[in-house]
């Protein structure tokens, strides 16, 4: 269904996103919340990788003390999406080809153990959505969708994957390594052999499901994720 010349792809929630347990009121309210604003933010790409984040700014920002945003920072540090410079203060962690091969490398073991999960444990209601979603995909590319309305469509397969995988782990470390940025640059930059290679991916990965066959759908992910690997290193290079 498209809506407003859009293709409508947020009926899945997206693999990066967890819901986060409401912290008690608060000194550690604040503090989660500062890290639940920060992390969004690098995710989304408004805080672009190489800007420095200023404690002083960002606490007059979000209206906090610097104590919470300090404690963010340190646990974004933790989490490699921030580096903390000595005397310099903290920056959104640049990405060198290295990090995005490390990056691809883990998405496609995770997100192949979601694809053999999802040919073993899928609903015929949550394989239905995959295909679903799988669709809108297709139909952005065919419609010239702009980049960022086709890697949401991507997106949303990639999660209806992850949740019908059934595992509660998966989403939250798919959390942690996944750049929404990166993915949507990569796709930006996909020619039409790219596009076409992604929507017969998607397929294989679809059938693999929708047959029950564990091995396949572990083998047609992982090589799927490996393969775009090349496009997203291109970008950073």
């Amino acid at each position: 269904m498209q809506i407003s010349g859009r293709i409508a792809c947020d009926t899945v929630a997206s693999m990066t996103q967890v819901t986060p347990v409401a912290p008690p009121p608060g000194p550690a309210a604040s503090r989660e919340t500062a890290y639940a604003v920060l992390r969004e933010q690098i995710s989304a790409g408004r805080l672009a990788p190489g800007t420095w984040l200023r404690e002083a700014a960002l606490a007059a920002e979000l209206g906090f003390s610097r104590t919470p945003v300090r404690e963010a920072l340190r646990t974004l540090a933790a989490e490699g999406l921030v580096e903390l410079v000595h005397n310099r203060g903290a920056r959104v962690v640049p990405w060198t080809p290295t990090d995005v091969d490390e990056t691809y490398r883990l998405r496609a073991l995770l997100e192949g153990e979601a694809a053999g999960l999802a040919a073993r444990r899928a609903t015929a209601e949550q394989v239905e959505q995959m295909a679903r979603a799988q669709e809108r995909y297709e139909r952005s590319i065919d419609a010239g969708a702009p980049a960022v309305e086709r890697a949401g469509c991507n997106d949303a397969f990639h999660a209806s994957v992850v949740a019908a995988s059934g595992s509660n782990r998966l989403p939250v470390l798919l959390s942690v390594i996944t750049s929404a940025p990166l993915v949507a640059r990569a796709i930006g930059s996909y020619t039409a052999d790219d596009l076409r290679r992604s929507v017969l991916q998607h397929r294989d990965v679809l059938t693999a499901v929708q047959q029950r066959d564990e091995a396949l759908a572990v083998a047609a992910m992982r090589s799927h994720i490996l393969a775009a690997r090349y496009v997203a290193i291109a970008g950073v290079s």
